[in-house]
């Protein structure tokens, strides 16, 4: 983004929404992270339930470089559950809080999540899940 001024701001509008927009919503269902992908082509949600969403742009969106940019939903997974951690005596929320894209090698995508304690890699190409934990 250019500075105050500059010729090459970027303005952001809302103009999509998922599901009716009259519906009560669940604390577990509002959306705590958003990160695209590099190209812009994948955007990822996670929520305070612990699930991750991937959203696809519309071919037609990728065409037109000043479109709108409608995405539709490509992949929804749980990355988290609630957990006790035994040693520390405490409730592990599974609310995520951060979400990562990590530089395409290949043609497959990687994306890392986090609740603050564990860690999730997912990819599209590989059918098993890779953890970690800090």
């Amino acid at each position: 983004m250019a500075g105050a001024g500059g010729g090459n701001d970027i303005q952001w509008c809302f103009s999509q929404v998922k599901g009716a927009v009259d519906d009560d919503v669940a604390e577990a269902d509002i959306i705590s992270t958003v990160e695209f992908n590099h190209s812009g082509e994948l955007l990822a949600t996670g929520d305070k339930g612990g699930r991750v969403v991937i959203f696809q742009q519309e071919q037609e969106n990728k065409i037109q470089s000043h479109s709108r940019g409608e995405y539709n939903v490509y992949s929804t997974f749980q990355s988290h559950e609630p957990e006790f951690d035994y040693l520390k005596s405490l409730e592990i929320e599974e609310k995520i809080n951060k979400i990562r894209w990590l530089p395409q090698k290949n043609a497959a995508q990687f994306l890392l999540s986090t609740n603050g304690n564990m860690g999730w890699t997912f990819s599209d190409s590989i059918p098993k899940n890779s953890i970690w934990q800090g």
